[in-house]
């Protein structure tokens, strides 16, 4: 008979069935049958899930262009370099800079000057990488195309290129000027490739 709670019921449902081999019952009304499992299908009325919008080609992130990637490494390369001119320019010309008859002077004035030299470059050094950690810094985050890193790395690599050529024009008055020079000019060769690359037509499309 049916249950007049539901008249759709049908008893057999309320009937459990036991798995011979295991010995559990099954419940639903379906026995378990060795070597098969039981699905139980949740509901969709209390856990259903409205199916996600599909995401169109062109809603995607472009794929980041080769350009994007030279130019945020070759900023670093410019500003690592640019770190050690002023402590080479120094050092390399330690004996035109030292003040003083160098005959004249004593072992202890000598090693004082010396030291004290030692000392400048490498406060120049720390000077340096301190102006050199903003390159570092918007390179990365031009690597994930934001174009407001590229424009304040434009402004950066123009006032660079200035110091450079004002510390390349000093450096020619010095007696052992190759190696800073050289230093100099691959910076501002680097410099101006990394703003070459940033704004190719890869580049523009990936930056936003």
């Amino acid at each position: 008979m049916t249950n007049p709670q539901d008249p759709w019921r049908n008893p057999a449902d309320d009937v459990q069935w036991q798995n011979p081999a295991s010995g559990y019952p099954a419940t639903g009304g379906y026995p378990v049958v060795p070597g098969q499992y039981q699905v139980n299908q949740v509901g969709q009325a209390g856990f259903g899930m409205a199916p996600l919008a599909p995401v169109l080609p062109q809603e995607m992130a472009p794929p980041r262009p080769p350009t994007i990637t030279a130019a945020m490494w070759i900023w670093i390369a410019g500003a690592v370099l640019s770190v050690a001119v002023i402590p080479v320019l120094l050092l390399v010309n330690a004996d035109f800079l030292i003040a003083g008859d160098r005959t004249r002077m004593s072992v202890e004035e000598r090693e004082a000057s010396e030291l004290g030299l030692r000392a400048v470059s490498v406060m120049a050094g720390f000077a340096m990488l301190v102006a050199a950690a903003p390159y570092i810094a918007f390179a990365i985050v031009l690597r994930n195309g934001q174009n407001w890193a590229r424009i304040l790395l434009t402004i950066l690599g123009a006032l660079g290129v200035l110091s450079m050529v004002v510390t390349l024009a000093l450096e020619l008055q010095l007696p052992v000027w190759q190696p800073g020079a050289a230093l100099c000019v691959v910076v501002i060769g680097l410099t101006v490739a990394a703003v070459v690359l940033q704004f190719l037509p890869a580049s523009n499309r990936y930056v936003r």
